[in-house]
């Protein structure tokens, strides 16, 4: 039952809508205290959420017959895609800054998630 639950598309589509809402959010609407307040910790944020887009996206991949190796790729390359598309977002629609080290952030989390997926493969 579960890993049907996870070859549905619904997780990884609402993990993807959750991405550009947490993204278009008002910088002046995060809080700046506590946790929040550590150095870089949105670039560990960033990571995190494109690499779980290409963990979440994988099995709906596959379970379409996608072969390991081609998932791994489309999805680092989707995942990145999505996060550099989300900076012009933000550049152009939001009052938050194009940052390039939020890319690097992105596809690092993306690049790690793909790896992850073909350890013993």
């Amino acid at each position: 039952m579960t890993s049907r639950i996870l070859e549905a598309r619904w997780p990884a589509v609402a993990w993807t809508v959750l991405i550009f809402i947490l993204l278009i959010i008002p910088s002046s609407g995060i809080p700046k205290q506590g946790m929040l307040a550590l150095k870089h910790l949105d670039k560990l944020a960033h990571l995190l959420l494109f690499g779980v887009f290409v963990l979440l996206w994988y099995p709906p991949l596959r379970s379409k017959g996608w072969q390991v190796r081609s998932a791994r790729i489309v999805l680092f390359l989707l995942s990145s895609g999505y996060g550099i598309a989300m900076e012009f977002v933000q550049l152009g629609f939001t009052e938050r800054a194009f940052e390039g080290w939020d890319i690097v952030a992105d596809a690092l989390g993306a690049a790690l998630a793909a790896a992850a997926l073909g350890w013993g493969k």
